[in-house]
């Protein structure tokens, strides 16, 4: 329900507000109705009778999401659903280690890391590409990959979507990850990770990026857009951004992002790789059943280099 929150000892109205409503949209597994889950039943099938079953990843959960994105129109469901398996079992990004050499390099910055858990228990992808350390498109491949399975193994109970946090204050097209690393991460995250984006905060975008956005938009999927906040301007503690962000994200929103800690070129805000390394380290090795795969991920297929479509349904 609606959350108040207290400050100073009065009720902070503007903060309950902003509170996410729609669980289902942003935060929640989906529940399906019975005619959405025939679908989902028929998918089964499908996948077992072309041999493309995958026992750890087809969860009644995941398959909803597929299901989702494609709006339950079962040919379109079908497509999806068989392409992210034959990625996933070329791509292995299931096996992607803190212990890996190419991990461990791409990770010296903190270009992509995971923040925490917000209020909701979301796991915070924070990016910013302003701290780009590497000119190897698949190592920054991989490295997303690592972000996105780990964001996934610490969802708990309902939650199954992260939100994406991502620094443009100090973009540069300079900095910038070239057009075909930023095409396969579009199709990371719109095609292989359907339904998992509760939130993206994109933070002091440039100007272009609002005309893009403003010309894009018609072609963007309803649920999509709602998802997606463009957040400019003042962000100190009584600001009306701010304010948003305590109902997005909750009162710790700060210190989760970092946003008042200094950046650099070398060291993304709230980074510290020590820190954060030696408690990724941990987790794998509390969780022995990761920790066993470490298989080397082969070389995952990309697209041609040409201009990113608009995201399709269920981002």
């Amino acid at each position: 329900g609606d959350v108040a929150y207290v400050t100073g000892g009065k009720m902070d109205a503007k903060a309950a507000e902003h509170d996410i409503k729609d669980h289902q949209l942003h935060v929640e597994k989906l529940k399906l109705t019975d005619d959405q889950e025939k679908v989902r039943e028929k998918l089964k099938e499908d996948l077992k009778k072309e041999k493309l079953w995958d026992e750890d990843f087809c969860t009644d959960e995941e398959l909803a999401r597929f299901c989702k994105a494609r709006n339950f129109e079962y040919k379109k469901v079908l497509q999806m659903t068989s392409d992210a398996i034959k990625w996933r079992r070329d791509a292995k990004p299931h096996h992607l280690r803190p212990t890996l050499p190419r991990v461990v390099s791409e990770g010296q910055t903190g270009k992509t890391y995971v923040a925490g858990k917000d209020k909701y228990g979301r796991p915070v992808v924070v990016m910013d590409s302003s701290c780009e350390n590497s000119k190897d498109h698949q190592s920054k491949i991989d490295f997303l990959l690592f972000n996105l399975e780990h964001a996934k193994r610490l969802m708990e109970g309902s939650v199954d979507k992260w939100v994406l946090w991502i620094y443009l204050d100090n973009f540069s097209f300079f900095s910038a990850p070239p057009m075909k690393t930023s095409m396969e991460t579009n199709r990371c995250l719109m095609l292989r990770y359907p339904e998992r984006m509760g939130h993206c905060i994109l933070y002091q975008p440039p100007t272009l990026f609002n005309v893009c956005w403003k010309m894009a938009s018609p072609l963007i999927d309803p649920r999509t857009k709602q998802k997606i906040h463009f957040m400019s301007g003042k962000f100190d503690k009584d600001s009306p951004n701010a304010q948003k962000l305590n109902g997005i994200l909750g009162e710790g929103w700060r210190d989760l992002v970092g946003i008042d800690t200094p950046h650099s070129a070398t060291k993304a805000r709230g980074y510290d790789q020590t820190k954060y390394w030696s408690s990724l380290e941990e987790f794998y090795k509390s969780n022995p059943k990761e920790e066993a795969k470490r298989d080397t991920p082969t070389k995952l297929k990309t697209g041609p280099n040409t201009m990113a479509p608009p995201p399709p349904p269920g981002a």
